[in-house]
């Protein structure tokens, strides 16, 4: 596909993947120690709005209607296939564990606040 054609959605979760691809490999260590807790603080905002995305996305897909957003699945015919109503619910599984991790990440944002870090020039 053309990027041109390319919905806003799908250029920005590209952007998305690109910039989660550069911090899964700039983050071995951290540079400035200091600065772990600022990185915690945004990692977990992001993982919140994650799990929003997961949660519209299911309750998009609860809303999809055979003939109007898709045809069928594999030739099985009209109505509320298997293949919706099994993407609306692993969606809103991965909203609940983004949930989770946000809360996981708290507590690491919590803990890391009480350390007095060394700051590396």
């Amino acid at each position: 596909m053309d990027i041109s054609a390319e919905s806003a959605q799908l250029i920005s979760a590209e952007q998305l993947r690109r910039a989660a691809r550069e911090l899964a490999h700039s983050t071995r260590t951290v540079e400035h120690p200091g600065d772990s807790y600022e990185l915690l603080g945004r990692l977990m905002n992001a993982q919140c709005l994650l799990g929003q995305v997961f949660e519209q996305l299911a309750t998009w897909h609860a809303r999809t209607q055979d003939g109007i957003q898709y045809d069928g699945e594999d030739g099985r015919g009209a109505g509320q296939v298997a293949g919706v109503i099994r993407a609306e619910l692993a969606l809103r599984d991965a909203a609940d564990l983004a949930d989770k991790a946000d809360n996981a990440l708290m507590l690491a944002l919590t803990a890391n606040g009480v350390i007095r870090w060394y700051d590396y020039s």
